[in-house]
């Protein structure tokens, strides 16, 4: 026999080979929650990646500001939409009492006045009592 060739041992009677002793296998699983990675997988990052740790902390510092950014669009958009409302609200219910007046000036049937004037005071009332219901 060749010493440089090595065989797989074989049993005499079957002729297949022998099981190797019982293996053990170890599998190790790491996570983190939030932007940063722990401090010792930054230094893991900086041997894999040249200035891996510098553009981790870029990457979280632009998503930072960038959810920062988003948060200020969508309450200048909330603020605008109220203010919205609330300019249309007062146009409705200026036209509300305007047509009531008018509708009492003309000599329409007193009801129709006051469910013109009625209108935008159960609106107001209807919101009044769903913002205290949140």
């Amino acid at each position: 026999m060749n010493p440089a060739k090595k065989q797989n041992p074989t049993t005499k009677q079957s002729g297949q080979q022998q099981k190797p002793a019982d293996q053990q296998q170890l599998i190790a699983a790491a996570q983190w929650s939030g932007p940063l990675p722990p401090p010792a997988a930054l230094e893991h990052f900086n041997d894999i990646i040249p200035n891996g740790a510098d553009r981790i902390m870029t990457l979280v510092e632009k998503e930072q500001e960038h959810r920062i950014q988003h948060e200020n669009t969508a309450l200048r958009a909330e603020i605008t939409d109220f203010r919205i409302g609330m300019f249309i609200g007062a146009f409705l219910t200026v036209l509300c009492v305007v047509g009531a007046v008018l509708a009492a000036y003309l000599g329409a049937h007193p009801m129709v006045s006051i469910a013109m004037v009625s209108l935008p005071i159960m609106i107001l009332i209807g919101k009044f009592l769903a913002r205290k219901a949140k």
